[in-house]
């Protein structure tokens, strides 16, 4: 039953997000098979036409196999701009349907199954591969086949021998049978290569993701902020705002490692990341420059009256974690540059810095801007 289960649909994982991982890629998967059927059966649906009209065979045939190369180029265009992946298979199936509904009406009408219909089925069902559908789906386009066919031929006791019925019937079951087979093993196959793709790609996010993040706070690190400045400011710039550089640092935070130890420092600069994370917008950042000292980047709007609002509910004991006997204090330093104000990280650093020095000059625990202007950058 596990088994069956992988294989019962083809976008279905154990894992709901590796289900979605899976999703779009199917979609493009089903696109493409279902191009390719429906090229592959216009050429073969154009073929029989040029092939009974060699044989010197009635019209008929002629008429319906062209029609039907047609339909299947049809079907390949569509599948090119379809996203639905239900739509998709449902495509396919009419396709299959259409297609042996009208090898059926083609017998019926001549009373004859010739060689070349007995072909048209056995390719009718080795062609169900093509699609990257589960066992679900291909069960059902095999069955829509087999029962137009079967039911056809049985509504209408003794107009076939009986030797073509059963010989029909030989060749639609193994052909059904390889083909299901074959859609068996694609979609084991395609599971597989979908979930290493999805695990590889997961790794991958988490090897880029801890290169600019910080381990210990969850804070992104100076080779994110060196990465990412200039991207972020033209984000800002766009929205008609402008940024606010803040450095802050934690007041005495040696002698609470000394007196405490490192474990409640360490507390410490993950309540104070958090606090600051919590508070912060969109497109707004945290950035870990090393021990105690972090920068916050941010929009310009009413910066330091938020910056004074965190670092007031940074004091409050609610939340803390038993080893930490109180939250101490942080110090900021702010520098301002306005909407499209040519500024480079360098420069908003040096500010920041200086007034952050100002904060700690005047006693700690408050947030000073710096005096100069930012936009003013000396060449």
């Amino acid at each position: 039953m596990k088994a069956l289960r992988a294989i019962w649909s083809s976008t279905d994982f154990a894992a709901s997000d590796l289900t979605r991982y899976a999703g779009e890629a199917m979609q493009r998967e089903a696109r493409k098979g279902i191009f390719v059927l429906g090229v592959l059966t216009t050429l073969l649906m154009l073929g029989f036409a040029v092939l009974y009209y060699a044989l010197g065979m009635r019209s008929g045939y002629q008429y319906t196999f062209a029609i039907l190369g047609l339909l299947a180029l049809h079907v390949a265009l569509s599948a090119r701009s379809l996203r639905d992946i239900r739509v998709l298979y449902l495509l396919a199936m009419v396709l299959l349907a259409f297609s042996g509904l009208a090898c059926a009406l083609l017998a019926h009408r001549y009373g004859t199954f010739t060689a070349t219909l007995f072909s048209t089925v056995v390719l009718l069902f080795m062609v169900v591969p093509l699609v990257p559908w589960g066992l679900r789906e291909a069960l059902a386009a095999v069955a829509i086949v087999y029962l137009i066919f079967t039911g056809s031929s049985l509504s209408v006791g003794g107009r076939f021998p009986p030797e073509a019925l059963w010989t029909l019937q030989f060749l639609m079951v193994s052909a059904a049978l390889i083909s299901l087979c074959l859609v068996c093993y694609a979609i084991v196959v395609r599971k597989e290569h979908l979930e290493a793709r999805f695990h590889l790609t997961a790794a991958n996010e988490r090897l880029a993701r801890a290169s600019v993040q910080d381990s210990l706070t969850g804070a992104w690190n100076r080779r994110f902020l060196e990465e990412r400045f200039d991207q972020i400011i033209a984000r800002y710039t766009a929205g008609g705002h402008g940024c606010a550089l803040s450095i802050l640092d934690v007041d005495k935070f040696k002698q609470l490692n000394d007196t405490y130890g490192h474990g409640c420092g360490d507390q410490v600069l993950r309540r104070t990341v958090a606090m600051f994370a919590a508070a912060l917008h969109q497109d707004e950042y945290v950035v870990r420059l090393g021990g105690d000292e972090f920068l916050v980047l941010m929009k310009d709007a009413a910066a330091r009256e938020r910056l004074e609002q965190i670092r007031e509910r940074l004091s409050d004991r609610a939340g803390l974690p038993p080893e930490v006997p109180a939250m101490p204090s942080v110090s900021i330093g702010l520098a301002r540059a306005a909407a499209g104000s040519p500024v480079s990280l360098s420069r908003l650093y040096l500010l920041a810095d200086r007034s952050l020095y100002e904060a700690k000059a005047r006693g700690r625990g408050m947030v000073c801007e710096a005096v100069a202007q930012a936009e003013a950058e000396a060449a």
